[in-house]
């Protein structure tokens, strides 16, 4: 076998054991039976095809010419795969940080320990303590941002239609634990046939402090196209650790991420990092709630944020 290459069988396994489980969770909730159909749509090429199709189908924006800076970040997506943005400013990221420092958060490893607060984790095994979509959503500035009209133009001129706002998250990653684990290891995301996230540090993020990681290009690239994370000499064996990137800053740092491209989170080295996530999809994944909870609000785009906000 050629070094990265993965079989049909391997990636068919990556989400389904068996045919009746897949009709199973299918017939729970629909989009499962996109979802664990992704990894048999493993190149670059085929998904970019199978997006356009979906795409097609999808509302678009009777908007006025993008601006250049859209533009500049949309390319720069497609081609390195990761663009920094402009920071936020530290008053709004002390602000919403101070929010979740208020709200209990639980381990998503772990449902049975309850919820707990931010600096109490409830055992020395917690690598990371995940909040709530509903309680993220009513965070201050949060929906604003996840709405910034400069990003929903990215999205837009990425997928070819508008966004899905989906895959809501903010978590805590802990220091001074043994091991990394789940996604602070190599992975790919499989959630949607195409999409990218956003990523904004609420903490000060160093070298030692967890920082995001990213292997530029490897989204345009179908060599370990299967769903288990891999050890990091062999992705950077496979990829050449030259395309290896590695996020720091103040809190209120934030970038893009196609995160069909290798990434992970460090595990900190000390103290705890709080990062806030969303992903801009051409198909929801089944990583929201199956009904949206938000009252509408005609600040937004009720197709954008469709998952989470009542049209009426």
């Amino acid at each position: 076998m050629r070094e990265g290459h993965v079989g049909l069988v391997d990636r068919w396994r990556t989400r389904i054991p068996s045919f009746r489980t897949f009709l199973e969770r299918a017939q729970t909730d629909g989009r499962l039976a996109v979802y664990d159909l992704l990894p048999l749509v493993w190149t670059p090429r085929a998904r970019d095809v199978v997006a356009g199709i979906v795409a097609f189908f999808q509302a678009k924006s009777l908007w006025p010419r993008p601006s250049n800076q859209a533009r500049s970040w949309a390319r720069d997506l497609a081609w390195q795969g990761l663009v920094p943005l402009p920071a936020l400013d530290g008053e709004v990221a002390a602000e919403i940080r101070t929010y979740f420092q208020g709200v209990p958060c639980a381990d998503p490893y772990r449902p049975h320990l309850g919820r707990f607060a931010w600096d109490q984790p409830a055992s020395d095994e917690t690598n990371m303590a995940y909040y709530a979509v509903q309680d993220i959503l009513a965070a201050p500035h949060v929906m604003a941002l996840f709405n910034d009209p400069t990003l929903l133009d990215v999205a837009e001129l990425y997928l070819g239609c508008k966004p899905v706002l989906d895959n809501i998250g903010c978590w805590w990653s802990y220091g001074d634990r043994p091991v990394a684990k789940g996604t602070q290891r190599y992975h790919r995301d499989w959630d949607s046939l195409k999409g990218f996230k956003l990523f904004i540090y609420l903490t000060d993020v160093g070298e030692e402090d967890g920082p995001h990681v990213f292997v530029r290009g490897s989204h345009r690239d179908p060599r370990l196209a299967v769903g288990p994370a891999q050890p990091d000499d062999f992705v950077h064996r496979v990829f050449g650790k030259d395309k290896v990137a590695t996020l720091t800053g103040p809190a209120g740092t934030r970038f893009l991420a196609d995160t069909f491209g290798f990434h992970k989170g460090l595990l900190p080295g000390r103290g705890r990092r709080l990062l806030l996530t969303a992903q801009y999809n051409v198909n929801p994944s089944p990583h929201m709630p199956r009904r949206p909870w938000l009252s509408r609000d005609s600040h937004f785009d009720p197709d954008v944020n469709r998952l989470v906000m009542k049209r009426r």
